[in-house]
């Protein structure tokens, strides 16, 4: 089991065909790498309880939520994790903590095959495809908004999981 810092979390939501960010302000957080045959994460956020409602209805329908979290430090690429709701607790000074549990979405090799992708498909190569290609992952702090409605879709597509 390996645990790591939780430096920032959105939520990935679907509308009209997109899918849109939605960056969840967090007062501290970490996450935790069970390191187990289900690949299982965990992660627990602390938020202000203007999202209480939103994770309890969650919660309470036994929906998903598509996640991007970024640990340890905001140079790190980001990882999409399809989450459950486990637990909701009220905190002081109108906090809540929020557990849910993550599996990955897509991994590492995946963003940098899609990035790849984009760039020959824009007409880059040899020596202009290779520069190209070390500025965008030195530069990369988000998933591709192609990779994100791709992953979001196939998701859905899979029917094993109850977006939100």
């Amino acid at each position: 089991m390996k645990t790591f810092k939780l430096y920032s979390i959105s939520l990935l939501e679907g509308k009209d065909g997109n899918v849109h960010q939605k960056m969840v302000p967090i007062e501290d957080g970490l996450i935790i790498n069970m390191e187990n045959q289900k690949q299982m994460w965990y992660i627990e956020a602390v938020v202000s309880e203007d999202y209480a409602e939103f994770f309890q209805r969650v919660k309470e329908k036994e929906e998903h939520i598509l996640v991007d979290v970024v640990i340890t430090s905001k140079d790190n690429h980001p990882a999409a994790m399809i989450t459950s709701v486990q637990s909701i607790t009220s905190l002081s000074n109108s906090k809540i903590s929020v557990l849910l549990e993550a599996k990955l979405a897509v991994k590492k090799d995946d963003v940098i095959e899609d990035v790849l992708k984009d760039l020959v498909s824009r007409g880059f190569s040899e020596e202009a495809l290779l520069e190209e290609f070390k500025t965008r992952m030195e530069n990369l702090k988000a998933h591709p908004q192609s990779a994100l409605g791709s992953i979001y879709r196939s998701i859905q597509q899979s029917g094993l999981y109850k977006l939100q």
